[in-house]
């Protein structure tokens, strides 16, 4: 169950962004070369990331 401690690691690394740790332990790097050090450089990241949309689309309306 490698997978899932790669899971649970990541989910403590990005604890208000499940959907980011799910994709970084499943289809990240290798956490024991570079997948970690990764993740903790986006964790200490001075700017925010936005990883979720918002809720309404912000496309332009059609032009008529």
């Amino acid at each position: 169950m490698e997978w899932f401690t790669q899971l649970g690691n990541m989910s403590a690394l990005f604890p208000d962004t499940p959907a980011l740790a799910f994709d970084m332990a499943l289809n990240g790097a290798e956490p024991n070369l570079v997948g970690y050090d990764l993740a903790y450089a986006l964790q200490a990241a001075p700017t925010p990331i936005n990883v979720y949309p918002t809720e309404e689309p912000s496309f332009a309306e059609p032009v008529m």
